[in-house]
């Protein structure tokens, strides 16, 4: 009877801080056990070996902004609706990720976070792991709202606020323009009690960026996508959320990498800004990811697909409403598109994501002790050949 060990051999490990090549992968059970070299990793006699046929061996991709999937979006507020968008993103190689709500009246809030808390207590078969929820919704600026209906935009009432405080354990992270009135008390009770706080739809001038960032925010949301940057306000120029994100040491940031939201150039002007361990990226991606071109709801507005299009538009087509991206193909175009080595691609993607969310010491890494989410990556189109999530492969 063959024991509950497994070894990914025959491949390059990216880890993704190294490249071992070639490397052993051993697992037991949920977990990583060993990595390193062939000679560095006894390989018991009954363990499983999957051979990687000479491709990479390296974590599971984790995205950390992503709505929905397959038809289904993490604002419906049903708990299917939360698993079919898992299944989804897990089939192109998301082995983690933060379901995100979007702008919708506060009761349709609460019964999507409560869909989000049930699949997070209770994970099915062939679904990504949900690390947490992500609420990008409501607490914005107008001028600065994209695709998220204005009359949905206003800051909590006292009792609002306080069932928003309640989630805290499953809530990790909220996004909020910080210029709003009462943004900077919910920025300091949230991010004491461990809820990565983010900028974003925000106007703020680079100064109330500062002032957030003194009361607990780190992280600013798909950066040049629904913020301030550069203006005048008489005589003088003022910068932005956009500047802030770029130049603060203490800020983190993530990139849709779609192809569309960005074009090269900005993307390159992100990395050579804050590097791989504080830039990464993210699909947004929105309910008609996996699916065909259609018109589709988002946020209280509607969202088309158009016929060979890669985005979803507003219905006046003047504006982007998400993307129906993955993680793997938001890898695919920085490497093969933007130029990004492979390796400080795949931490932009796995690491860093873990990191910004503080666990790193779970998932993000092929690492001892972490969870044994793990892919095996055609070396030439970077797909997923096997796809393993806690152990378990659920593809090849």
């Amino acid at each position: 009877m063959q024991g509950t060990m497994l070894a990914f051999i025959n491949g390059d490990v990216y880890t993704p801080t190294r490249i071992i090549a070639p490397g052993v992968v051993l697992v037991d059970g949920e977990r990583i056990l060993a990595v390193g070299r062939p000679e560095q990793v006894p390989i018991p006699e009954d363990a499983r070996r999957l051979d990687a046929k000479g491709h990479i061996i390296c974590p599971g991709l984790i995205d950390i902004h992503v709505h929905g999937g397959d038809g289904a979006d993490c604002t419906d507020g049903t708990v299917e609706a939360v698993r079919t968008v898992a299944r989804r993103h897990l089939r192109a190689g998301t082995t983690s990720f933060l379901p995100t709500t979007g702008s919708a009246p506060f009761p349709q809030m609460w019964r999507a976070f409560d869909a989000i808390c049930e699949v997070m207590r209770r994970p099915g078969p062939g679904e990504a792991r949900a690390l947490g929820i992500h609420s990008e919704g409501n607490f914005f600026s107008v001028a600065q709202r994209g695709a998220h209906a204005a009359e949905l935009l206003r800051m909590p009432d006292a009792a609002e606020r306080e069932k928003l405080y309640s989630y805290v354990g499953y809530l990790a992270r909220l996004t909020i323009a910080p210029e709003r009135e009462g943004a900077l008390e919910i920025i300091r009770y949230l991010s004491q009690r461990g809820v990565l706080i983010s900028g974003g739809h925000s106007d703020a001038l680079y100064e109330q960026v500062c002032v957030a960032m003194e009361a607990g925010m780190r992280h600013i949301t798909h950066l040049w996508s629904g913020m301030s940057m550069l203006r005048r306000i008489g005589p003088k120029r003022h910068s932005g959320m956009v500047e802030a994100a770029l130049v603060e040491e203490g800020l983190t940031t993530e990139i849709i990498a779609d192809g569309y939201h960005l074009p090269t150039s900005l993307m390159k002007l992100a990395y050579r800004m804050k590097g791989a361990e504080k830039l990464c990226l993210v699909s947004d991606a929105m309910c008609a990811s996996g699916l065909g071109p259609g018109e589709y709801e988002v946020c209280g507005l509607k969202a088309i697909v158009e016929e060979g299009g890669g985005v979803a538009l507003t219905a006046d087509r003047l504006a982007f409403a998400g993307s129906i991206s993955t993680m793997q193909q938001c890898l695919q175009h920085v490497v093969q598109v933007v130029g990004l080595a492979l390796r400080e691609a795949l931490e932009m993607c796995t690491l860093t994501p873990a990191r910004i969310l503080g666990r790193q010491s779970q998932v993000g890494q092929l690492a001892p002790g972490c969870y044994a989410d793990i892919l095996v990556l055609d070396r030439a189109t970077l797909t997923p050949q096997i796809i393993m999530l806690g152990g378990e492969v659920v593809s090849g």
